[in-house]
């Protein structure tokens, strides 16, 4: 039972993933993001060798509130009054940005079932989600020409992070995942500042003004 619900948990990850290479609407990707957090912090309670039970319900409160509530509340503020709410002249198209969504999820899930997890903790499901998602979230920052779409690729790459932890989450700290989780809620507050920043000098939040500091 575990292994399908972890499955189709996968699964939905992907389809957020896929979802945000192909959309152009900054709600719509933090809504995205919002969605693939409260899917993230069901994971652990799909472990194969699951943590204490206070653990797991610490865990999945926290990751819910920090993942699926906290930081896609701040995005919302951060394009709060911005004209431009697309992303409408990315580096790479968004059928393309789709097809090597899907690529890399496949080549993930390809290559992982030939690695032998018998030995290790790390579930093979978590570990080609991980993959994937990272693979996404680092096309996101390198291919997308607004700031806030650089945000959320970067909240995607630490998803995958954050997959690949929780499959070894039975043998870690508690207070060093809660630890974990705080920094990226700090780090997320200080972007958020400094996306007003650049909107409020620059009117925009386009990363074309930043380039144009570098000439």
């Amino acid at each position: 039972m575990k292994f399908n619900l972890l499955a189709w948990v996968s699964l939905s990850i992907v389809i957020c993933n896929l979802y945000l290479l192909g959309t152009s609407r900054l709600p719509a990707m933090i809504r995205a993001v919002a969605v693939q957090g409260f899917l993230l912090s069901f994971l652990p309670l799909l472990l194969p060798n699951p943590a204490e039970p206070l653990h797991v319900v610490i865990m999945v409160v926290l990751s819910a509130a920090v993942k699926g509530i906290a930081i896609p509340y701040y995005l919302r503020r951060a394009i709060r009054g911005v004209s431009a709410v697309r992303d409408s002249n990315p580096s790479v198209g968004y059928t393309l940005s789709i097809a090597y969504g899907i690529f890399a999820a496949a080549l993930s899930f390809y290559v992982l079932r030939k690695i032998p997890f018998s030995s290790v903790t790390v579930s093979p499901f978590h570990a080609s989600t991980a993959i994937a998602t990272a693979a996404i979230g680092l096309f996101l920052i390198v291919t997308r020409r607004n700031v806030v779409s650089q945000v959320i690729g970067y909240l995607v790459f630490e998803n995958a992070g954050f997959i690949l932890a929780v499959s070894v989450a039975a043998f870690q700290p508690l207070f060093i995942e809660m630890g974990t989780l705080l920094d990226i809620l700090v780090g997320v507050f200080i972007m958020v500042v400094a996306i007003r920043y650049v909107h409020s000098a620059h009117n925009s939040i386009s990363i074309k003004p930043l380039e144009r500091l570098n000439r």
